[in-house]
Protein backbone atom coordinates (compact mmCIF):
# COMPACT_ATOMS: atom_id res chain seq x y z
CA UNK A 1 0.00 0.00 0.00
CA UNK A 2 1.22 3.50 -0.87
CA UNK A 3 0.28 5.84 1.96
CA UNK A 4 0.58 9.60 2.45
CA UNK A 5 1.44 10.40 6.05
CA UNK A 6 0.53 13.92 7.18
CA UNK A 7 2.88 15.22 9.90
CA UNK A 8 3.82 18.34 11.85
CA UNK A 9 6.38 16.79 14.24
CA UNK A 10 9.20 14.23 14.14
CA UNK A 11 9.15 11.83 17.07
CA UNK A 12 5.65 10.32 16.95
CA UNK A 13 5.36 10.34 13.12
CA UNK A 14 8.64 8.43 12.93
CA UNK A 15 7.07 5.64 14.99
CA UNK A 16 4.01 5.63 12.72
CA UNK A 17 6.19 5.47 9.61
CA UNK A 18 8.22 2.51 10.88
CA UNK A 19 5.08 0.57 11.83
CA UNK A 20 3.48 1.30 8.44
CA UNK A 21 6.64 0.19 6.64
CA UNK A 22 6.78 -2.99 8.72
CA UNK A 23 3.26 -3.73 7.46
CA UNK A 24 4.54 -3.55 3.88
CA UNK A 25 3.54 0.02 3.03
CA UNK A 26 5.51 2.61 1.08
CA UNK A 27 5.38 5.85 3.09
CA UNK A 28 5.37 9.33 1.56
CA UNK A 29 5.21 12.32 3.89
CA UNK A 30 3.39 15.61 3.55
CA UNK A 31 4.78 17.67 6.40
CA UNK A 32 5.50 21.05 7.90
CA UNK A 33 8.91 22.31 9.01
CA UNK A 34 8.63 20.40 12.30
CA UNK A 35 8.47 17.09 10.42
CA UNK A 36 11.42 17.72 8.11
CA UNK A 37 13.75 15.39 10.03
CA UNK A 38 11.71 12.45 8.76
CA UNK A 39 13.27 12.78 5.31
CA UNK A 40 16.54 11.44 6.76
CA UNK A 41 14.96 8.04 7.35
CA UNK A 42 15.67 5.28 4.84
CA UNK A 43 11.97 4.38 5.11
CA UNK A 44 10.72 7.75 3.85
CA UNK A 45 9.98 7.34 0.13
CA UNK A 46 9.58 11.08 -0.33
CA UNK A 47 9.05 14.24 1.73
CA UNK A 48 6.77 17.02 0.43
CA UNK A 49 6.91 20.31 2.32
CA UNK A 50 3.34 21.45 2.94
CA UNK A 51 2.25 24.93 1.93
CA UNK A 52 -0.34 24.85 4.72
CA UNK A 53 0.14 25.19 8.51
CA UNK A 54 -1.76 21.91 9.33
CA UNK A 55 -3.04 23.48 12.52
CA UNK A 56 -5.99 21.26 13.42
CA UNK A 57 -8.78 23.28 11.79
CA UNK A 58 -10.89 22.88 8.67
CA UNK A 59 -8.72 23.94 5.73
CA UNK A 60 -10.09 23.58 2.20
CA UNK A 61 -6.66 24.39 0.75
CA UNK A 62 -5.03 21.60 2.78
CA UNK A 63 -7.56 19.12 1.43
CA UNK A 64 -6.75 20.27 -2.12
CA UNK A 65 -3.03 19.89 -1.44
CA UNK A 66 -3.53 16.36 -0.10
CA UNK A 67 -5.60 15.44 -3.16
CA UNK A 68 -2.91 16.75 -5.51
CA UNK A 69 -0.23 14.71 -3.74
CA UNK A 70 -2.46 11.65 -3.72
CA UNK A 71 -3.02 11.78 -7.47
CA UNK A 72 0.65 12.45 -8.25
CA UNK A 73 1.97 9.66 -6.02
CA UNK A 74 -0.88 7.19 -6.62
CA UNK A 75 -1.66 7.14 -2.90
CA UNK A 76 -4.13 4.59 -1.54
CA UNK A 77 -4.64 5.86 2.02
CA UNK A 78 -4.07 9.06 4.03
CA UNK A 79 -2.63 8.57 7.53
CA UNK A 80 -2.47 11.28 10.24
CA UNK A 81 0.68 10.97 12.32
CA UNK A 82 0.26 13.40 15.23
CA UNK A 83 -2.32 15.46 17.09
CA UNK A 84 -2.59 18.45 14.73
CA UNK A 85 -2.66 16.35 11.58
CA UNK A 86 -5.28 14.03 13.08
CA UNK A 87 -7.71 16.83 13.85
CA UNK A 88 -6.99 18.47 10.48
CA UNK A 89 -7.79 15.27 8.59
CA UNK A 90 -10.96 14.62 10.60
CA UNK A 91 -12.12 18.13 9.64
CA UNK A 92 -11.53 17.66 5.88
CA UNK A 93 -12.12 13.92 5.41
CA UNK A 94 -15.27 14.53 3.33
CA UNK A 95 -13.20 16.54 0.81
CA UNK A 96 -10.50 13.91 0.25
CA UNK A 97 -10.29 11.64 -2.81
CA UNK A 98 -8.61 8.82 -0.89
CA UNK A 99 -9.73 7.01 2.27
CA UNK A 100 -8.21 7.98 5.62
CA UNK A 101 -6.94 5.78 8.41
CA UNK A 102 -9.83 5.11 10.86
CA UNK A 103 -10.36 8.11 13.16
CA UNK A 104 -13.02 9.28 15.64
CA UNK A 105 -15.50 11.97 14.68
CA UNK A 106 -14.68 15.55 15.59
CA UNK A 107 -16.87 15.70 18.71
CA UNK A 108 -15.31 12.53 20.18
CA UNK A 109 -11.80 13.74 19.33
CA UNK A 110 -12.30 17.11 21.03
CA UNK A 111 -13.91 15.53 24.09
CA UNK A 112 -11.13 12.98 24.59
CA UNK A 113 -8.34 15.45 23.80
CA UNK A 114 -9.49 17.71 26.66
CA UNK A 115 -8.38 16.38 30.06
CA UNK A 116 -11.21 18.15 31.91
CA UNK A 117 -13.93 16.87 29.59
CA UNK A 118 -12.40 13.38 29.71
CA UNK A 119 -12.43 13.51 33.51
CA UNK A 120 -16.10 14.53 33.53
CA UNK A 121 -16.95 11.73 31.08
CA UNK A 122 -15.23 9.21 33.35
CA UNK A 123 -17.29 10.46 36.29
CA UNK A 124 -20.48 10.13 34.25
CA UNK A 125 -19.59 6.53 33.33
CA UNK A 126 -18.42 5.79 36.92
CA UNK A 127 -14.86 5.13 35.79
CA UNK A 128 -12.35 5.85 38.57
CA UNK A 129 -10.49 9.13 38.03
CA UNK A 130 -8.79 11.78 40.22
CA UNK A 131 -10.71 14.53 41.96
CA UNK A 132 -10.37 17.51 39.59
CA UNK A 133 -10.98 21.26 39.52
CA UNK A 134 -10.76 23.67 36.59
CA UNK A 135 -9.54 27.26 37.08
CA UNK A 136 -9.61 29.99 34.40
CA UNK A 137 -6.05 31.10 35.26
CA UNK A 138 -3.31 30.99 37.91
CA UNK A 139 -4.60 33.96 39.98
CA UNK A 140 -7.97 32.20 40.31
CA UNK A 141 -6.18 29.07 41.48
CA UNK A 142 -4.11 31.01 44.01
CA UNK A 143 -7.29 32.40 45.57
CA UNK A 144 -8.54 28.86 46.21
CA UNK A 145 -5.24 27.27 47.20
CA UNK A 146 -6.31 26.86 50.84
CA UNK A 147 -8.85 24.22 49.88
CA UNK A 148 -6.11 21.73 48.92
CA UNK A 149 -4.76 19.89 51.94
CA UNK A 150 -2.81 17.24 50.00
CA UNK A 151 -0.38 17.23 47.10
CA UNK A 152 -1.86 18.32 43.74
CA UNK A 153 -0.80 18.43 40.11
CA UNK A 154 -1.63 21.24 37.69
CA UNK A 155 -1.97 20.44 33.97
CA UNK A 156 -2.88 22.11 30.68
CA UNK A 157 -5.99 20.70 29.02
CA UNK A 158 -4.52 19.27 25.83
CA UNK A 159 -0.72 19.22 25.85
CA UNK A 160 0.90 15.81 26.07
CA UNK A 161 4.19 14.20 27.07
CA UNK A 162 3.96 15.75 30.54
CA UNK A 163 4.46 19.27 29.13
CA UNK A 164 3.22 21.91 31.58
CA UNK A 165 2.57 19.53 34.48
CA UNK A 166 3.45 21.05 37.86
CA UNK A 167 3.13 19.28 41.21
CA UNK A 168 2.68 21.41 44.29
CA UNK A 169 1.81 21.44 47.98
CA UNK A 170 -0.16 24.20 49.61
CA UNK A 171 3.02 25.37 51.40
CA UNK A 172 5.13 25.77 48.24
CA UNK A 173 2.33 26.80 45.86
CA UNK A 174 3.52 30.37 45.03
CA UNK A 175 6.92 29.18 43.82
CA UNK A 176 5.59 26.09 41.99
CA UNK A 177 2.69 27.85 40.28
CA UNK A 178 5.04 30.46 38.80
CA UNK A 179 6.06 27.78 36.27
CA UNK A 180 2.54 27.59 34.78
CA UNK A 181 2.42 29.30 31.37
CA UNK A 182 -1.06 28.29 30.18
CA UNK A 183 -4.72 28.78 30.96
CA UNK A 184 -7.16 27.43 31.93
CA UNK A 185 -5.50 25.31 34.60
CA UNK A 186 -6.66 21.81 35.49
CA UNK A 187 -5.81 20.79 39.07
CA UNK A 188 -6.05 17.14 40.13
CA UNK A 189 -5.23 15.21 43.28
CA UNK A 190 -1.81 13.62 43.02
CA UNK A 191 -2.09 9.82 43.09
CA UNK A 192 1.01 8.14 44.59
CA UNK A 193 1.81 5.08 42.53
CA UNK A 194 2.93 4.01 39.07
CA UNK A 195 2.19 5.32 35.58
CA UNK A 196 0.63 2.75 33.23
CA UNK A 197 -0.93 3.09 29.78
CA UNK A 198 -3.11 1.20 27.33
CA UNK A 199 -3.28 1.30 23.53
CA UNK A 200 -6.44 0.14 21.77
CA UNK A 201 -7.74 -0.15 18.22
CA UNK A 202 -11.51 0.24 17.92
CA UNK A 203 -14.05 -0.39 15.17
CA UNK A 204 -17.64 0.85 15.59
CA UNK A 205 -17.17 1.19 19.33
CA UNK A 206 -15.71 -2.28 19.85
CA UNK A 207 -12.12 -2.98 20.92
CA UNK A 208 -10.30 -5.07 18.30
CA UNK A 209 -6.80 -4.82 19.79
CA UNK A 210 -5.68 -4.09 23.36
CA UNK A 211 -2.24 -3.68 24.90
CA UNK A 212 -1.57 -2.45 28.45
CA UNK A 213 2.00 -1.50 29.33
CA UNK A 214 4.35 0.25 31.72
CA UNK A 215 7.60 1.97 30.71
CA UNK A 216 10.54 2.76 32.94
CA UNK A 217 14.27 3.23 32.25
CA UNK A 218 13.92 2.33 28.55
CA UNK A 219 12.19 -0.93 29.44
CA UNK A 220 8.73 -1.64 28.05
CA UNK A 221 6.63 -4.22 29.90
CA UNK A 222 3.24 -5.33 28.55
CA UNK A 223 0.50 -7.00 30.58
CA UNK A 224 -3.24 -7.68 30.52
CA UNK A 225 -5.76 -6.38 33.02
CA UNK A 226 -9.41 -7.40 32.72
CA UNK A 227 -10.67 -4.41 34.72
CA UNK A 228 -8.87 -1.90 32.46
CA UNK A 229 -10.19 -3.67 29.38
CA UNK A 230 -13.76 -3.57 30.71
CA UNK A 231 -13.62 0.15 31.55
CA UNK A 232 -12.19 1.15 28.16
CA UNK A 233 -14.64 -1.13 26.35
CA UNK A 234 -17.54 0.64 28.09
CA UNK A 235 -16.17 4.06 27.12
CA UNK A 236 -15.52 2.95 23.52
CA UNK A 237 -19.09 1.71 23.14
CA UNK A 238 -20.45 4.92 24.66
CA UNK A 239 -18.65 7.10 22.08
CA UNK A 240 -18.71 4.52 19.23
CA UNK A 241 -14.98 5.01 18.81
CA UNK A 242 -13.05 4.38 15.59
CA UNK A 243 -9.27 4.13 15.28
CA UNK A 244 -6.30 4.08 17.66
CA UNK A 245 -6.42 5.53 21.18
CA UNK A 246 -4.02 5.65 24.11
CA UNK A 247 -5.17 5.92 27.73
CA UNK A 248 -2.85 7.08 30.52
CA UNK A 249 -3.60 5.84 34.01
CA UNK A 250 -2.15 5.76 37.49
CA UNK A 251 -1.90 2.50 39.42
CA UNK A 252 -2.28 3.53 43.07
CA UNK A 253 -0.46 1.78 45.89
CA UNK A 254 -3.75 0.24 47.06
CA UNK A 255 -4.31 -1.34 43.63
CA UNK A 256 -6.93 1.09 42.33
CA UNK A 257 -6.53 2.34 38.76
CA UNK A 258 -7.21 6.03 38.08
CA UNK A 259 -7.85 7.14 34.49
CA UNK A 260 -5.98 10.40 33.79
CA UNK A 261 -6.29 11.21 30.09
CA UNK A 262 -6.85 9.87 26.60
CA UNK A 263 -4.86 10.59 23.44
CA UNK A 264 -7.30 10.12 20.51
CA UNK A 265 -4.51 9.37 18.04
CA UNK A 266 -1.37 7.30 17.62
CA UNK A 267 0.89 7.10 20.68
CA UNK A 268 4.64 7.33 21.22
CA UNK A 269 5.13 3.65 22.21
CA UNK A 270 3.85 2.35 18.84
CA UNK A 271 7.09 0.66 17.82
CA UNK A 272 7.46 -1.02 21.21
CA UNK A 273 3.88 -2.28 20.95
CA UNK A 274 4.66 -3.66 17.48
CA UNK A 275 7.70 -5.54 18.76
CA UNK A 276 5.59 -6.80 21.68
CA UNK A 277 3.13 -8.28 19.21
CA UNK A 278 0.50 -5.75 18.04
CA UNK A 279 1.11 -3.37 15.12
CA UNK A 280 -1.66 -0.79 15.67
CA UNK A 281 -0.88 0.99 12.40
CA UNK A 282 -1.21 -2.19 10.35
CA UNK A 283 -4.67 -2.83 11.79
CA UNK A 284 -6.12 0.24 10.10
CA UNK A 285 -4.38 0.00 6.74
CA UNK A 286 -7.15 -2.06 5.15
CA UNK A 287 -8.61 -5.50 5.49
CA UNK A 288 -7.72 -5.94 9.16
CA UNK A 289 -10.76 -4.22 10.62
CA UNK A 290 -12.97 -7.25 10.08
CA UNK A 291 -11.01 -9.53 12.41
CA UNK A 292 -9.99 -9.31 16.03
CA UNK A 293 -6.30 -8.88 16.82
CA UNK A 294 -5.20 -11.00 19.77
CA UNK A 295 -5.14 -9.34 23.15
CA UNK A 296 -1.68 -9.31 24.69
CA UNK A 297 -2.38 -11.49 27.72
CA UNK A 298 1.11 -12.62 28.71
CA UNK A 299 3.74 -10.29 30.13
CA UNK A 300 6.41 -9.23 27.62
CA UNK A 301 9.54 -7.26 28.54
CA UNK A 302 11.44 -5.31 25.87
CA UNK A 303 14.62 -3.36 26.52
CA UNK A 304 15.68 -0.57 24.19
CA UNK A 305 19.29 0.54 23.47
CA UNK A 306 20.19 2.27 26.75
CA UNK A 307 18.67 -0.54 28.81
CA UNK A 308 20.45 -3.10 26.61
CA UNK A 309 23.80 -1.34 27.19
CA UNK A 310 23.21 -1.56 30.93
CA UNK A 311 22.78 -5.34 30.54
CA UNK A 312 25.84 -6.08 28.40
CA UNK A 313 27.70 -7.48 31.41
CA UNK A 314 25.18 -10.37 31.26
CA UNK A 315 24.24 -10.74 27.57
CA UNK A 316 22.59 -14.10 28.28
CA UNK A 317 19.83 -12.19 30.06
CA UNK A 318 18.77 -10.45 26.84
CA UNK A 319 15.67 -11.91 25.18
CA UNK A 320 14.74 -12.31 21.52
CA UNK A 321 12.51 -9.24 21.89
CA UNK A 322 15.46 -7.21 23.21
CA UNK A 323 17.51 -8.09 20.12
CA UNK A 324 14.53 -7.21 17.89
CA UNK A 325 14.40 -3.78 19.54
CA UNK A 326 18.12 -3.24 18.92
CA UNK A 327 17.76 -4.29 15.28
CA UNK A 328 14.85 -1.86 14.95
CA UNK A 329 17.19 1.02 15.82
CA UNK A 330 20.22 -0.22 13.86
CA UNK A 331 18.25 -0.62 10.63
CA UNK A 332 17.67 3.15 10.56
CA UNK A 333 20.28 4.77 12.85
CA UNK A 334 20.29 8.37 11.57
CA UNK A 335 16.84 9.38 12.95
CA UNK A 336 17.71 7.74 16.28
CA UNK A 337 20.94 9.74 16.50
CA UNK A 338 19.17 12.97 15.49
CA UNK A 339 16.73 12.51 18.34
CA UNK A 340 19.36 11.50 20.90
CA UNK A 341 21.39 14.59 20.00
CA UNK A 342 18.26 16.76 20.21
CA UNK A 343 18.64 17.85 16.59
CA UNK A 344 14.96 17.35 15.79
CA UNK A 345 12.11 19.52 16.98
CA UNK A 346 9.33 17.52 18.58
CA UNK A 347 6.95 20.47 18.70
CA UNK A 348 4.93 21.47 15.65
CA UNK A 349 5.24 24.84 13.96
CA UNK A 350 1.50 25.04 14.54
CA UNK A 351 -0.91 23.13 16.71
CA UNK A 352 -3.88 23.05 19.05
CA UNK A 353 -4.51 25.12 22.12
CA UNK A 354 -6.33 23.79 25.17
CA UNK A 355 -9.81 24.12 23.67
CA UNK A 356 -8.98 22.90 20.20
CA UNK A 357 -8.58 26.42 18.83
CA UNK A 358 -5.68 27.38 16.61
CA UNK A 359 -2.29 28.39 17.88
CA UNK A 360 -0.79 31.14 15.75
CA UNK A 361 1.88 29.91 13.35
CA UNK A 362 4.15 31.02 10.58
CA UNK A 363 3.13 29.72 7.12
CA UNK A 364 5.74 27.75 5.21
CA UNK A 365 6.18 27.40 1.46
CA UNK A 366 6.21 24.31 -0.73
CA UNK A 367 9.67 22.82 -1.07
CA UNK A 368 11.10 22.27 -4.56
Amino acid sequence: MRILMVSTTFRLPYQVMRCAQAAGSSVYILGTRGAKGLEHSRYCKGFIRSARPIAGAFDHALAAEINRCSRTLDIQMIVPADISSTRSLIAVTHLLDRPCFPMPDLSAFDLLNDKWQFNQLCRTLEITCPESHLFPDVPSLELEISRFCTRRIAKPLSMDGGVGCVTFERTDAPKSLSAIFYKPVLVQEFIPGEDISTGVFCVSGEIRAFLAYRYHHQTHVTFFDEAIFAEIARLARHLKLEGVFNFDMRLAKDGRIFFLECNPRFFIKLAMSMIAGINFVALGLGGCQAVDAPRQRGETTIRFPKAILASLHSPWSLSRKDWEALKFVLRDPIPYMLEELHLTKNVPTSGLSERGTLVSCTPVTMAD
